[in-house]
């Protein structure tokens, strides 16, 4: 099994135990995975990650449980690769908190970032929380809300397919750090903790 990495953290990488099954990250203010014309490219987000080829990147998943109330504020599963600054691409899905409200938002970054919103976050207990999942199909990227049944079985529901993902020639040969990350990008919001159970993140075997 890959080793874990922590980037940009201000606390120790989690336990190998803790990491397999529940965790927490802290989102210090001022923290960020964001680009925007004509030269913003910030990468200073709190990550747990594995470093991987592109190519061998199969399948993640986490349940994230959190409240977020800063603008912008998120959490969730993020792929990075392709090099530094205004290079670097990367994917990223989770809870975000825009306009008020908790929702679900996936963002894909090729030569800038492209914004979808699913649905609002339900609450679990005293907390929101949420299941995704991120899986290479092919050349895409699809990602998943996941709903457990009455019967407990996982339901999914597919939020967005990015085609782009593996399709560049080359590009899967490129290192990639894959796993989960938080964002507080406002420099005046409180730091927040948000609670990651059951990650899983799958390579394939030849790699």
């Amino acid at each position: 099994m890959a080793p874990w990495h922590i980037t940009n953290a201000t606390t120790p990488l989690p336990s190998p135990d803790t990491l397999s099954s529940a965790f927490s990250l802290r989102a210090p203010p001022g923290t960020d995975l964001w680009d925007s014309p004509p030269d913003t490219c910030i990468f200073t987000a709190p990550l747990v990650y594995q470093a991987m080829p592109l190519a061998a990147f199969k399948r993640a998943q986490v349940t994230i449980t959190g409240d977020l109330h800063a603008p912008y504020a998120q959490a969730g599963l993020a792929l990075v690769w392709g090099g530094s600054d205004g290079r670097r691409r990367w994917v990223k899905t989770g809870m975000e908190c825009l306009a008020g409200r908790q929702v679900v938002a996936t963002v894909g970054k090729d030569r800038w970032p492209d914004c979808s919103v699913g649905g609002v976050v339900p609450r679990v207990e005293a907390s929101k929380q949420v299941t995704l999942e991120v899986v290479r199909q092919g050349f895409s990227l699809e990602i998943f809300q996941l709903h457990r049944t009455q019967h407990g079985e996982w339901q999914r529901t597919i939020l967005r397919e990015l085609t782009w993902v593996f399709a560049a020639q080359g590009g899967e040969r490129e290192g990639c750090w894959a796993g989960v990350y938080v964002a507080n990008p406002s420099s005046e919001a409180p730091e927040f903790e948000v609670r990651f159970e059951g990650l899983v993140l799958e390579q394939t075997e030849n790699n």
